[in-house]
Order: C-alpha cells, then structure tokens, then sequence
C-alpha cells in the first residue's frame, strides 16, 4: 500500500470534542505532500489531532474559503499555455463543487510524515515537527510558499494543480475505516430507507465480518511505522552487473543502469538518498570512463604501425587503465553495497554529477 496524503472536507474542527457530521473526500496523493494540498490549508492553517491515526498524531486545518483563494493567488500567476489552464479548470471544478464546499479543509500528513523519520520507536516528535513546518497561518508564509511553487520546474506542475488527484473517495476517510466501494442498486427496487444506528456490538460484528482490512485507528504503528527500503544498496549493487562476461558492453550497462537507478524518486532515509546519489555519480563516471579508455584503445589499434603489433605496450595501455579501473568499480560496488545495507553513507571519489535530492517542504 502507498503512503498517502489525503485532503477532506469537515464542517467542525477536529479535537473539541463534537463528532464530524460532514466528512467529503477531496484529494489524495502518493508518496509525498502535493503543493497544492499545503496551500489549501494555509487559510488560517493548525494543527489537529489527526481523525485517522490515534495521538500523538496531527494533521492539519485550515478555512476552505481561505484556502481556495490563497490558491487562486498561485493559478494567477502560472502559464496561460493549454495543458497548465487544463489542470487549473479541474481542480476549479472540483473545489467550487457545491457538494465539495465546506467550512474547513483537512490535510493528513502522517502517513508521508512517518516515512522520514529517524527513530522507529518514537516517531511522532519527528512528525510533529514536520507537520508544524506545514502550517502557513499570515500572509508572510503564504507569500513565500507561493513564490517557492513559482520557482519549480514545469514537470512539477501537477503538485502545484493536483491534476488526477481530486476525487470523493479516498482510501481512508476520518472515521479510519476504508471508505466501501458503492455498490449501484437497481431500478426496480424501492429507494431504502436510511436504517438506525446499529449498537456498537452490532457494529463491530459487521466490521468484522466485512471483506477488508481492518481500519488502522488503534494499531497506528502496524500501518504508520512501515518505511519502503530505500538506503542504497540496491543501487550500489547494480553496479556488479559488470562481471556480466560480455567484455565492455556489460561495463557500459552497468554504468547506465546504475546512473538511472541511482537517481530513484522513490521515497529514501537521508542516508539512502546520499548513497544512491554517489552511487549515480561513480555509475556515470564509470560509463564515461569506459567509453573513453575502449576508444582509445581502438584508436590505438589504427593508429600505431605494425612496429608495435608484436608487442602489447604501448597499445594495451588504455586497456590496461580500464582493466583496473573495472576492478575497482566492482570493489567499490561490494562495498557501498555492504554499508548502505548497514545505514552507513558510502562516497567514493567520482564526478559530482549529481547532489541529493532536498526535501520539497
């Protein structure tokens, strides 16, 4: 299951004490905190106690209305071209969606905030930090994180528009129960009646029998505390693809392939991004290296007379550097292996193509 951030819609605020009588799913993204969902709460934004997780865990509040307009503020300023003014119309159509409208938007963020943390044991005080960061309540902070979202790429566009994200039903919504799959009732029979509230023991014993995972309310460390695999050592490890017995091709393919599976968007700890990042650097220097010392030495094999041909020098001296330096590429890949397995940063000295990837917000 993906980590998600998930946007509702609320009439009351979270925490004091009354039920939610209106919950309306918005949004939801994968792996990471669209843009868009933080600015959408930056109306008069807060911290709540999180209606999915149980404490210590929060998510964050802000006034719809607000939130909408803050936004507005940012879709004024982007690019008129076609396909920008495409994505703005639809996350226009669903936010002034008279069904959508409410009093407050509210953001959970526990489930990307968990995948940073440190310290399994003990997350929420890293989560409530990063959580805090999130919250814009003066137009000095709104001003800012709208200059940041102009300053992005344009492959960045969707996290600012959160095109293909709007929807009503979302994975979980606040009462922590998966949200059921809507069955469509024929024509034919009678519209139902909306039936009382069940007892709680009757309740439970629905839930129980239902085809579903149970809800994570209660169990937030079974659901909140799994961290995909990302410190490095995959991408470290490509790198042996070189003892591939195909002379040079696997040399190259091995450079290329570590390149590209070095620069993985795919969530990391802070010591698996850097590792990945080096392992993308030695990859490309690799590669190039390679590319260099096979052409000289086919260069080598044309250029010199036959006064040479008896002998291996001078003509097997680019063979000979990139022989070395293949033993050690596959060195280095054993042992940046080995410590990014164990959490430990790995950087050997190579071409600084590439640096780690911040953290968006």
């Amino acid at each position: 299951m993906a980590n998600r951030s998930y946007l509702y819609v609320v009439d009351e605020i979270p925490g004091q004490g009354a039920p939610l009588t209106r919950v309306t799913g918005l949004s939801e993204w994968k792996w990471d905190v669209p843009l868009v969902h933080e600015l959408l709460v930056s109306g008069s934004g807060r911290l709540v106690p999180s209606t999915i997780w149980d404490a210590p865990a929060t998510a964050i509040l802000g006034d719809y209305d607000q939130g909408v307009a803050n936004l507005e503020r940012l879709f004024a300023q982007l690019p008129h071209d076609e396909e920008t003014q495409r994505q703005i119309a639809e996350a226009r159509n669903a936010l002034n969606d008279p069904a959508n409208r409410g009093r407050y938007l509210l953001l959970e963020v526990a489930e990307i905030h968990v995948l940073s943390v440190t310290d399994d044991d003990n997350p929420f005080p890293e989560m409530l930090t990063e959580a805090q960061g999130m919250v814009h309540g003066d137009d000095a902070s709104v001003d800012s994180l709208i200059r940041y979202a102009l300053g992005l790429p344009a492959e960045k566009l969707q996290q600012l528009t959160g095109s293909g994200s709007w929807a009503n039903n979302l994975y979980f919504e606040p009462s922590g129960a998966p949200q059921q799959e809507q069955v469509p009732v024929p024509d034919a029979l009678p519209e139902a009646q909306p039936a009382p509230p069940a007892a709680p023991q009757h309740a439970a014993q629905a839930q129980q029998q239902a085809p579903q995972l149970p809800p994570p309310t209660g169990q937030p460390q079974q659901v909140l505390l799994v961290r995909p695999l990302a410190n490095g050592a995959v991408q470290w490890g490509v790198g042996l693809l070189a003892l591939i017995p195909f002379p040079f091709v696997s040399a190259i393919v091995a450079g290329i392939v570590m390149t590209a599976v070095g620069r993985s968007r795919g969530p990391a700890t802070e010591a698996g991004e850097r590792n990945r990042t080096n392992a993308a650097n030695w990859g490309i220097t690799y590669l190039i290296s390679s590319v260099i010392l096979i052409a000289l030495h086919i260069a080598f094999l044309f250029t010199f007379d036959d006064e040479y041909s008896s002998t291996f020098y001078p003509i097997g001296i680019p063979i000979t550097i990139w022989f070395a330096l293949s033993v050690t590429h596959v060195v280095l890949s054993i042992v940046g292996l080995v410590k990014a397995s164990k959490g430990v940063v790995f950087k050997p000295i190579a071409l600084p193509f590439f640096s780690p990837r911040a953290r968006l917000w």
